[in-house]
């Protein structure tokens, strides 16, 4: 399996023990989650499908794999359905076997749909979004065949405990994904601004669409559910740290017209998201990259240049 061998090779880089620490994570999560409820079990189960729909949607190698790995199809099914092992194994082994059987049925079929990605030109964004947040505009165009259902299925879905956070954070990784692109370094502080101004109009603007997306779906959701009120605020606070944290993560390691590879910090700061007790961890991660984006784009600045 050629591109099982590449995966391996680029997991054993990029992760190397943690792959099993994630697996054997996983494995706990999914267990655990079901053990409290079916509705709990479906509700992993569909979130992992839906995140699995969105990741295979908007992949920008599979022209890559289609025209140079034999039977590429059946190669990304056969990752696909190792990837999730551990969530349906959690499952199956407390009871749930139809669930675990239909879960890989649903990760498979999603393998086989020929998805194009798309960019649509809605030019109206422009009048919205100012220049400057440039990575909105274009992300948005790239990305508004996925963000438009969900978000309408957000708020369908915001009465509901717990199965409105599953598509917000879906929603909120899509944004966070923005910011793994370097723009041109013409493109960088077009307006000379200090470089702290310059890093807080970002985390500004991306904090004020968290926050215009996300309160009126988890403010519904916890009046409905008050006993989901404590995990909705962490929740919100999490995405908060996590966006801010995006930024500060981009311009640390920015080089112009590349893009940011794997980084572990992402890793914790998905985590805080989903276990509270990680957030100080999240703190400790803005504090830390806010200092490096700024020691790094001190070296592209029109004053060192």
């Amino acid at each position: 399996m050629q591109l099982l061998k590449l995966r391996v090779l680029q997991l054993r880089r990029d992760l190397s023990y943690w792959v099993i620490i994630i697996g054997a994570s996983s494995l706990y999560l999914s267990y655990s989650v079901s053990k409290v409820s079916q509705v709990y079990s479906l509700t992993l189960l569909g979130a992992a499908s839906l995140f699995f729909y969105t990741y295979h949607a908007r992949r920008k190698d599979l022209n890559f794999v289609s025209r140079y790995f034999t039977a590429p199809r059946l190669q990304i099914c056969f990752n696909y359905n190792l990837i999730v092992l551990p969530l349906s194994l959690g499952c199956f082994l407390n009871g749930y076997f139809l669930y675990s059987l239909l879960f890989h049925f649903l990760i498979s079929s999603i393998a086989f749909f020929d998805l194009k990605s798309y960019s649509l030109k809605l030019l109206f964004i422009g009048k919205y979004i100012p220049p400057q947040h440039f990575e909105w505009i274009s992300g948005i165009r790239k990305n508004f065949h996925i963000l438009f259902p969900l978000l309408l299925l957000a708020i369908v879905l915001s009465p509901v405990k717990l199965f409105g956070l599953v598509v917000l954070f879906i929603i909120n990784t899509i944004f966070i994904d923005f910011y793994t692109s370097f723009e041109p370094l013409i493109m960088l502080n077009p307006g000379h601004h200090d470089l702290k101004e310059f890093l807080m109009q970002k985390i500004n603007f991306f904090i004020k669409i968290i926050l215009i997306l996300n309160i009126p779906v988890l403010c519904i959701n916890s009046i409905i559910n008050p006993d989901a009120l404590w995990f909705n605020v962490c929740f919100l606070m999490a995405f908060l740290l996590f966006a801010s944290c995006s930024v500060f993560i981009k311009y640390a390691h920015y080089k112009p017209n590349d893009s940011l590879g794997f980084n572990l910090d992402f890793l914790i700061l998905f985590s805080s998201v989903l276990m509270p007790y990680l957030l100080p961890l999240s703190v400790y991660i803005y504090f830390s990259n806010k200092k490096k984006a700024l020691t790094n784009l001190s070296y592209y600045s029109d004053d060192n240049s």
